[in-house]
């Protein structure tokens, strides 16, 4: 809901959702089930009474609502007790710039004691200085009360009166009793969750590992240009020796591959049946396969005639 009308005759109507009572009957019960609820820019939501009647009941069941910019939600009477106004179900009610949630009575300084107001959600939050009030006042008679169920509640808080410039929730009383105010959030300890740590600081030197003969014995190696400081405990200093790259000959040729040297094996001369035989420079008898000579040639010979 949001925003009024103005008549010709200079006379705001605003947005309203009402059931209202304008003499000595009472106003009906107003009920309201929506997901979200808005009321702003001076719309109301009430069940008001303004002659004798009484007030009539306000409820409404909510995932959120939004009161801003005069927004109001009010079970107020002029003469009469104020009306009920109960908001469950909330996870949010959230109140800026001069909105209200009131069931203050005798709004023109009569009697009437003031009405019941019952929130349950999970944050109330509100801004300290825009003024915007949760009020259960009666002028002459006794103050209402005021009761909240919340996780938290932020930029509004309990008062014994209403204070222009803060955001105020009071069932106070003009002249006559004062009401009772009554908010419930739970205990948070917030130390409930916090992990004690050891109060000795961890020695951040390096561990001396126990000489055993079961393990192999490990090695450091220190690598890189500019090198590491010889002790954990020293500071690496800038004017530490530096050592350069190594770096090749650009006239060696780095792609030369080595001679591979490789060798023949002679080819075997066959093996052939002898076919002959001869006699060697000892005179002994060789098997040959290609005899040049008679065998008998070289013991058989013929005798020469001598004539």
């Amino acid at each position: 809901m949001s925003g009024f009308v103005v008549q010709p005759t200079g006379e705001q109507v605003v947005s309203r959702l009402a059931t209202r009572a304008r003499s000595s009957g009472g106003a009906r019960a107003l009920i309201i089930t929506t997901p979200n609820l808005i009321v702003r820019d001076k719309a109301e939501v009430d069940v008001r009474s303004f002659r004798s009647g009484e007030a009539g009941d306000l409820e409404v069941t909510a995932r959120s609502i939004r009161l801003d910019n005069q927004g109001k939600l009010t079970a107020e009477t002029v003469l009469r007790d104020g009306g009920n106004i109960r908001l469950q179900d909330l996870d949010l009610l959230q109140m800026r710039r001069n909105s209200r949630i009131s069931t203050t009575a005798g709004t023109a300084q009569a009697g009437g004691n003031g009405g019941n107001i019952s929130i349950n959600a999970k944050f109330i939050v509100a801004v300290p200085s825009e003024n915007s009030d949760i009020t259960a006042n009666a002028y002459t008679g006794q103050g209402g009360r005021v009761q909240i169920n919340a996780s938290g509640i932020y930029g509004t808080q309990f008062r014994e009166q209403e204070n222009l410039q803060t955001s105020d929730i009071t069932a106070s009383s003009e002249f006559g009793v004062d009401g009772t105010v009554e908010i419930n959030t739970p205990d948070i300890d917030l130390n409930s969750d916090l992990v004690n740590l050891p109060s000795v600081p961890v020695d951040t030197e390096v561990a001396q590992g126990c000489n055993s003969p079961n393990y192999a014995q490990s090695s450091f190696i220190i690598t890189g240009r500019g090198g590491l400081p010889p002790n954990p405990k020293d500071i690496l200093t800038p004017d530490a020796i530096q050592v350069d790259w190594v770096t090749l000959n650009p006239n060696t040729d780095n792609h030369k591959s080595p001679s591979v040297s490789t060798s023949t094996n002679p080819t075997p001369e066959p093996i052939v049946e002898a076919t002959g035989w001869v006699f060697n420079a000892k005179g002994e008898v060789v098997f040959t396969a290609d005899a040049s000579t008679t065998p008998r040639s070289s013991w058989n010979k013929s005798a020469e005639c001598r004539t």
